[in-house]
């Protein structure tokens, strides 16, 4: 008997024990876990005496024991076994005890057997699964959207497991930048994706991910202040995982190139992104309310020489050089998809010997018309004084409409200038004006004109920009 009685002492406190460990490894607060402790035992009680009216529970803090109070009736035959208690088992608990009396009698629930047992830690695991349920949303759910920094713990199939701190979060394959290698303990930055909660009540999954769009806004609004200040915002992010991305940037300072602000000073600001996603191309569009401005805009690297749309239909066509055909349309047909995206249009390119062959006839250049919507109406042709900027291949449309506002409206204009001069232009920035230097630099040829007509300064000559080729 008295061995028994050991055994029993042996497994209240290997069970209170167990519970302090899951104290201490999941960080909850003692009390909670003495809650749900006690709601174990009253359940256990309730499966063999079906009653817990006349039950409480008593936690003895300096023995660090728990077990259960029940008030029973003192009868000569019972009835009601959790309810009444027969006088000679009463009179081993208190010798002047009478029938009729009411006395505590105190019981370990986990005794009672296998079904009782379980009926307990059922409760014990149902509370524990809510209680860090309620821990985890308090933790996460805040900062969904939010890039974290983890380690990898391991991959299970096709499934990346990764250590947050707190949690310990997955990253499903339909998250996974495709033919990125994740490396057990390798540092990873991730997006908080979602909580979810499995099929049938099981635990919550936190979700994470490097494929969502919302990983590349991240990775810009840290690399970039004036995307984190909202003076360059983002309009919209098109993405082919491991393959390209498109973000669409507006300015909301005229005097602040978009552009240039995400690219950075020798594209520093970029080259931190480009990093991070290993081999993804990542072009930078700017925005315009021109339909074809930013669908020439969006089908970077190419340029196109025409762009025709039909706003009702959500329709486009591009037409490029023939030479930039594949860059247009981009492997397995990626930069056209990503740039149909981005400006919710359909875009359809031709290059501009296909384009020719199509439209040999004047039907088939009516049919053209009638089909595309010209949203801008087409300048009225004036004698020109000068070589037009558009002339001027890989001249993004917004610098002409820059240059054109500061009256430089030929290329004769501009190649007078200077760098600095450049930059002085309100939104025109460092690095914009670099890179007009160096397409003047690549695609004009400088020819001295004759001398000037007597009267002028000896020796002065004409400066003729003629675009090559």
């Amino acid at each position: 008997m008295a061995r028994a009685k050991k055994a029993s002492a042996e497994k209240k406190r290997s069970f209170f024990e167990d519970i302090q460990q899951v104290t201490q490894d999941k960080g909850f607060d003692r009390q909670e876990i003495l809650e749900i402790v006690e709601a174990a035992l009253i359940a256990a009680y309730k499966r063999k005496y079906r009653t817990t009216d006349n039950v409480r529970v008593v936690m003895d803090k300096d023995k660090d024991d728990v077990f259960v109070v029940a008030k029973r009736i003192v009868v000569d035959s019972v009835v009601l076994p959790g309810m009444q208690i027969l006088l000679k088992d009463a009179k081993k608990l208190q010798d002047d005890v009478k029938v009729g009396d009411e006395i505590d009698v105190v019981e370990y629930p986990l005794e009672f057997g296998r079904i009782a047992a379980q009926a307990a830690m059922q409760v014990v695991a149902q509370r524990l699964r809510q209680l860090e349920h309620n821990k985890i949303r308090e933790a996460y759910e805040s900062k969904i959207g939010e890039i974290m920094n983890g380690f990898i713990l391991r991959k299970r199939g096709e499934t990346v497991y990764v250590d947050l701190g707190k949690v310990e979060a997955i990253m499903p394959i339909k998250h996974q930048i495709p033919k990125e290698r994740y490396r057990v303990e390798d540092k990873i930055k991730v997006l908080l994706h979602s909580i979810e909660q499995d099929k049938g009540g099981g635990p919550l999954r936190v979700i994470v991910s490097r494929a969502d769009r919302q990983f590349v806004q991240r990775l810009f609004e840290k690399e970039v202040p004036e995307i984190f200040e909202k003076i360059v915002t983002i309009k919209t992010i098109g993405r082919i995982p491991g393959e390209r991305s498109k973000v669409v940037v507006a300015s909301e300072r005229q005097n602040v190139d978009p552009v240039g602000a995400c690219v950075g000073v020798r594209g520093v600001r970029i080259q931190a992104i480009v990093r991070e996603l290993g081999t993804e191309r990542i072009d930078i569009v700017e925005w315009s309310a021109d339909p074809r401005e930013l669908i020439t805009n969006a089908l970077t690297p190419a340029t196109p020489s025409l762009v025709k749309v039909d706003t009702q239909s959500r329709e486009a066509l591009a037409v490029v050089p023939d030479k930039d055909l594949a860059i247009a349309i981009g492997r397995e047909g990626t930069n056209v998809k990503i740039a149909s995206y981005v400006t919710g249009y359909k875009i359809d390119v031709k290059s501009e010997s296909q384009f020719s062959q199509e439209m040999s006839s004047p039907e088939a250049r009516k049919r053209l018309d009638e089909i595309f919507d010209v949203t801008v109406p087409e300048e009225q042709p004036t004698e020109e004084v000068g070589t037009p900027l558009t002339a001027l291949p890989g001249l993004a449309a917004r610098i002409i409409r820059i240059l054109k506002e500061n009256n430089i409206k030929y290329i004769e204009d501009l190649v007078s200038m200077d760098e600095e001069q450049l930059v002085n232009i309100e939104g025109i920035g460092r690095a914009t004006a670099k890179r007009i230097m160096e397409i003047i630099s690549e695609n004009v040829e400088f020819e001295e004109g004759e001398e000037k007509e007597e009267g002028e300064t000896q020796g002065a000559q004409e400066l003729d920009a003629t675009p090559k080729g």
